[in-house]
């Protein structure tokens, strides 16, 4: 369940993503992708195309920046990872998946 977003959390996010820097470094990193993700594993690139969006690859709460260099195009299993691995497994205001109880007895 998606949490709630306050008044402080949009004007938060207004200033964030209405930066200049970031929707001018935003449109440069899209064209270098070409709109496809850029992540590589097992050195071959990703290339897909599904749900594809513009990612800090050093988060801006951990004194990351909208410097080209920073900014890389995820597609959404990618990014959807990274974002649970930043968060400790689930993001903040959600609450996690009970844990699966085994069967000891049948």
């Amino acid at each position: 369940m998606p949490w709630r977003k306050t008044a402080e959390d949009r004007a938060r996010e207004a200033a964030f993503y209405g930066d200049p820097e970031y929707k001018r470094n935003k449109a440069i990193v899209r064209r270098r992708s070409g709109g496809r993700c850029e992540v590589t594993e097992d050195g071959r690139r990703c290339g897909s195309r599904k749900g594809v969006q513009c990612d800090h690859v050093t988060p801006r709460a951990q004194g990351g920046t909208h410097a080209l260099s920073n900014l890389r195009d995820t597609c959404q299993d990618h990014h959807r990872k990274k974002t649970a691995q930043e968060g400790g497994g689930w993001r903040r205001g959600s609450t996690p998946d009970p844990p699966l109880q085994r069967r000891t007895t049948w």
